[in-house]
């Protein structure tokens, strides 16, 4: 066992999931509980015996929790007996692949069970750690090293191991971030229909401590030196100064000059000197003593409201996640606020610093955990979309229960569902010019014109009657959207979002969102939906709001960068992407 290293750093970990579809004979999760990871897959032969490779495997992470989380001392050898527990009670015609880490400060401890792939990229060089490429579900092989910053691990089940190239990983371990390695990743993975493909990509950013390993133990650095032939970067050691202070300095009484005094002027003198020197040092003490209280108390006023917001946030994060951010976000509004009224370098300023590194890490690896998971489904699942592709020279697209519309620059065209008939309902006698949204409610059509303002075309017998809806048309120039559930929502290209009804603005405001929208171009929501989702291209994000303006979620893909459309199915907990003249889907 490696011996404690005396400085634990402050480190992150950023990492990605990836897991495939099970299968009749095939199943696999990805896990992470603190900096405890894994990988999953079960795979059987179809039987009539009624075998359910899900409760199997959610048994053996349930299992792996309680005996892990109750240890003592987490320890490589104290952990292998965990994982040998938690696998136990599997039957003998089900083969198991389960790939472990878990990062102690700058160690890492490595398993495999039945069967794996674990590699690392260090610097350019991509290296095996550990593998297990025959199922034995006796076998259990660790290792164990210091890491290095920048360090990627893979865990790899076996069926993605040999599915995915050492080539392809290569490639996708080149991106800087997990979530854009686990992309590129996906579009491999979706080539086959392989229900025990599972993997998660790991980012350890840290400090490095000097290497203290057991020689018993195969390590990483070792398994990282034999299979990429290059030595781990050399480690350097910090060394840190306090500065050197010193007492200001008084002229000697003996420079002072001399007058002929009787003993009497003497001793007056003397007495005033006596009393200047006190007065001088009082109000020296009475000013630090006064700045002192100023600072206690706006200490007082910023950490500790700071300190309950961040732990309170803490507390909710797996109960409330919006309200666990809105506190995330409100401690770090005071730190920052406050962070520079204190004295440099004093402890409060330090203890400031401190919390709102914690407030920006959770933030931030929060907004990571938002990425998810996006694959391709065929054009044909999406009418919508279909008609997208089919009519370049449609300015913007909507639909209803029963049709499909389109506005171009001369006329709006409605599709059938049904029939997938096509016709002009309304001619553009010069009533818009640079339309940018279409939306439909109750049978009639609104048009979003950046230079008429909504245009509203009310159906009767077969015909539609043009009116203007606002009263008086606000400043539309630079809108992007229009949805409708009753209330009209405008999307601008700065981001804000206007709601009107009955033509008038009402109060709208977004709270709680991480980071503001860049580049957004679509609003979606109706009647049947109970959000409002924005499609922030420039942030690859669709972000989720209540209809008060509350964020609720967020969903992360780098597809979405190259988003031109999408569709919200909240009864199926799902959203479809238009991207690169290709339809996605993500999970809600």
């Amino acid at each position: 066992m490696p011996n404690a290293h005396p400085y634990s750093p402050k480190s992150r970990l950023a990492y990605a999931k990836l897991s495939a579809t099970p299968t009749d004979s095939s199943w696999s999760q990805v896990y992470n509980a603190g900096n405890l990871f894994a990988c999953l897959s079960l795979t059987t032969i179809p039987t009539e015996e009624k075998l359910s490779l899900q409760a199997l495997g959610k048994e053996v992470f349930n299992t792996l929790e309680a005996e892990f989380f109750t240890l003592e001392e987490k320890s490589l050898t104290t952990i292998k007996e965990a994982v040998q527990k938690s696998t136990e009670h599997l039957p003998e015609h089900v083969a198991i692949s389960l790939t472990l880490a878990f990062f102690k400060d700058t160690m890492l401890y490595l398993f495999i069970q039945g069967a794996g792939r674990i590699v690392m990229k260090r610097g350019e060089k991509l290296g095996l750690l550990l593998e297990q490429q025959e199922f034995a579900a006796n076998e259990l092989t660790t290792a164990s090293g210091f890491l290095n910053n920048d360090d990627t691990i893979v865990l790899e089940t076996k069926q993605f191991a040999d599915d995915i190239s050492a080539e392809q990983i290569s490639e996708a371990l080149r991106l800087s971030l997990p979530n854009d390695m686990a992309e590129a990743l996906s579009l491999h993975m979706h080539e086959r229909d392989d229900g025990g493909q599972a993997a998660i990509i790991i980012t350890y950013q840290g400090v490095t401590p000097t290497k203290i390993l057991d020689e018993e133990e195969e390590t990483i650095e070792d398994a990282y030196k034999e299979n990429v032939q290059e030595p781990p970067p050399t480690i350097t050691k910090q060394r840190f100064s306090l500065p050197k202070f010193s007492l200001p300095t008084f002229p000697s009484l003996s420079r002072l000059p001399k007058f002929p005094l009787t003993h009497t002027k003497k001793l007056f003198l003397s007495i005033v000197v006596i009393l200047l020197i006190l007065l001088a040092v009082s109000i020296v003490l009475t000013k630090k003593k006064q700045e002192t209280s100023r600072t206690s108390a706006l200490f007082e006023a910023t950490y500790t409201p700071a300190l309950k917001s961040y732990d309170e946030a803490k507390g909710l994060e797996s109960l409330n996640k919006t309200l666990s951010h809105d506190n995330f976000l409100k401690a770090e509004k005071l730190l920052k606020d406050n962070h520079d009224k204190f004295p440099k370098d004093s402890k409060e300023k330090t203890q400031i610093e401190e919390l709102l590194q914690k407030v920006e890490t959770e933030l931030k690896t929060a907004s990571d955990a938002h990425a998810v998971a996006v694959k391709e489904v065929a054009s044909s699942d999406n009418d919508l979309f279909a008609i997208e592709k089919a009519n370049p020279d449609g300015k913007a697209f909507t639909q209803d229960a029963d049709n499909i519309s389109f506005v171009t620059d001369k006329a709006i065209v409605r599709v059938t569902k049904t029939t997938g008939k096509k016709k002009e309902i309304i001619t553009n006698n010069n009533d818009w010019s640079q339309p940018v949204g279409l939306a439909p409610y109750q049978g009639n059509l609104y048009v979003l014109d950046q230079k008429n303002g909504v245009l509203k075309y009310v159906a009767s017998s077969g015909n539609f009657s043009k009116s203007a809806y606002f009263k008086t048309t606000p400043d539309l120039t630079t809108t992007r959207s229009i949805a409708i559930d009753s209330a009209v929502w405008i999307l601008f290209q700065d981001g804000s979002i206007k709601k009107y009804t009955r033509g008038e603005a009402d109060s709208f405001t977004i709270k709680g969102i991480d980071k503001p929208f860049a580049n957004p171009t679509r609003l979606f929501t109706d009647a049947d939906t109970t959000n409002v989702y924005v499609l922030d291209a420039g942030n690859s994000r669709i972000v989720k709001l209540a209809k008060d303006g509350t964020f609720q979620s967020q969903y992360s893909a780098p597809v979405l960068k190259q988003a031109k459309d999408f569709d919200v199915h909240e009864k199926d907990k799902k959203i479809l992407i238009l991207a690169n003249d290709k339809v996605w889907e993500m999970n809600l």
